[in-house]
This record gives C-alpha cells, sequence and structure tokens, in this order.
C-alpha cells in the first residue's frame, strides 16, 4: 500500500468548492483534501449526523468546513442550497459531483422506482447540481466541474444495469458541457474511478460475492490487483481542478489502477 499522498498547501486558497456525497468514501476525502489546500468547503449529503460528525473532525484537526444537508434528486433542494452558497461567496470555484448509489440487479430485476432512485441520484444530480453552480462559476470568470464516474461506463459487469447506464451517460455529459462551457473558462470533466475501499464498493463485493479487489473484472499482471483507498483518489480529482489541469477539458480522466488498459 503506498503512503499517502501529501496535500499541497494553499493551491485552493480561499476558492469555494462544493463536493457532493461528502459524508464518506471518495466524497469524504476529496472534500478534507481540498480544505487542507485552503479552499472553502461546503459538503453536501443526506445524511446530517454523518455530515455533521466530520465537520467536528476537521475543526478538531484546525480546518473549518461546512455541511449542508442536500437531497440531490430534488431539484428546488439544491437549488436553495447552491444559490445560498454562491450567494454567500460571491460565486463558486469548484463542483465535485461525487454524490452515487449502486444497484445490483439486471434490467429485468430492477423495479421502476429502482431504476429512477439511481438515475436521479447518479445522473440527475449531477444535471441539478452544474445548473445551479454554472451561473456562479461564471461570476467568478471560470472555473471546474468533475463529475465522478465509473469504469462501468466503459467494460461492465453482470447485474449492474442502472448503475452501468447512470455512469455512461455521466461520461457523456461531461463531454458535452465541456463543449457549452469552455468558452466561459469553465472546464468540465469525468473522473473515472475503479473499484475504492468504500462502504458502496463493500456491499458491491458482498453482492456478488467476491472479493473487493476482484469486482467482477479479469485480473492479470497489467492490473495492479488492489482496490484504491479514497485519497488516491482525491488526489486525482483536486489535480484536475487545478490549475496545473488547465488543459485538461473534456475528458475522461481515468484512476482505476490499469482495469481498463486492455480495453
Amino acid at each position: 500500500m503506498p503512503s499517502k499522498a501529501l496535500f499541497i498547501p494553499n493551491r485552493f486558497d480561499k476558492q469555494v468548492v462544493i463536493v457532493t456525497g461528502a459524508e464518506s468514501g471518495i466524497g469524504k476525502a476529496t472534500a478534507t483534501r481540498f480544505a487542507q489546500e485552503g479552499a472553502i468547503v461546503y459538503g453536501l449529503g443526506l445524511r446530517a449526523e454523518i455530515g455533521e460528525s466530520w465537520v467536528k473532525e476537521m475543526a478538531g484537526s484546525g480546518l473549518k468546513v461546512n455541511f449542508k444537508v442536500c437531497d440531490l434528486r430534488k431539484s428546488a433542494a439544491i437549488a436553495d442550497v447552491v444559490n445560498g452558497i454562491g450567494e454567500a461567496n460571491n460565486g463558486i470555484d469548484v463542483v465535485v459531483n461525487n454524490a452515487g448509489t449502486f444497484l445490483f440487479r439486471s434490467v429485468d430485476e430492477t423495479t421502476e422506482d429502482e431504476w429512477d432512485n439511481v438515475l436521479d441520484t447518479n445522473l440527475k444530480g449531477v444535471f441539478l447540481v452544474s445548473k445551479y453552480s454554472i451561473p456562479f462559476l461564471r461570476k467568478r470568470g471560470g472555473g471546474s466541474i468533475i463529475n465522478i464516474a465509473s469504469v462501468h461506463a466503459y467494460a461492465t459487469m453482470e447485474k449492474v444495469a442502472a448503475y452501468a447506464a447512470s455512469k455512461g451517460a455521466v461520461v457523456a455529459l461531461s463531454r458535452q458541457m465541456a463543449i457549452d462551457y469552455t468558452k466561459d473558462k469553465i472546464r468540465v470533466n469525468s473522473v473515472v474511478v475503479g473499484g475504492v475501499d468504500t462502504d458502496m464498493s463493500t456491499a458491491h463485493a458482498l453482492a456478488i460475492g467476491k472479493p473487493l479487489d476482484d469486482l467482477g473484472f479479469n485480473s492479470d499482471v497489467t492490473k495492479l490487483g488492489r482496490a484504491a483507498q479514497p485519497y488516491e483518489i482525491a488526489a486525482g480529482i483536486t489535480f484536475v481542478a487545478s490549475s496545473d489541469a488547465s488543459f485538461v477539458i473534456g475528458a475522461p480522466f481515468i484512476i482505476d489502477g490499469g482495469l481498463l488498459t486492455d480495453l
């Protein structure tokens, strides 16, 4: 296991950053790293108790972060929270659309309500948070939107119909948004992740009866052979958000330990 990546102090000094699904996993690691690098961070999610615990944890480290309860499937809720953040800070600089949910079902096993929940969370949430954030990114003179996708957009497995569909759509939507908003100096990219050691991935592994490091994909020597830690994904996300990635636009930025190398 590699040593934990070092953050870069003040790389996002006073930049206003929204991270959805910030209570745990990739979202928590990403929101934490932005705060460590000087950003004014707003984590969004449904689980108030867990979010407030993170706020206290960060305060214990000398860092102030904010957590807003928000149902990322509901337009009115998102508009209220995002508008409040944008107006309070005279703009927004970075948006990370990370919130997601997983469902282990084939098409004929999936109910309409289950399908709608996955697509609303994983895709509609990206659309709505971006929709309400873009005017505030424009107000700043540009910025970055990063939408978290998955290797399932490219090489999927059995019984992940709704999830694979949603993540494939996130990649396509990100590319299309890049075309529309590069003129506003808003860089839009997707980050495509492989297996990550999170609660959602653990549930996935249990559902298929396989180890976390082998979530249904073939293993060979060209692949790293382990799940990522959330901080490794956070390091990639903050790179794509930073000025170091100023020429990265409309890209599916892949962080997967080599899972897709043989496509």
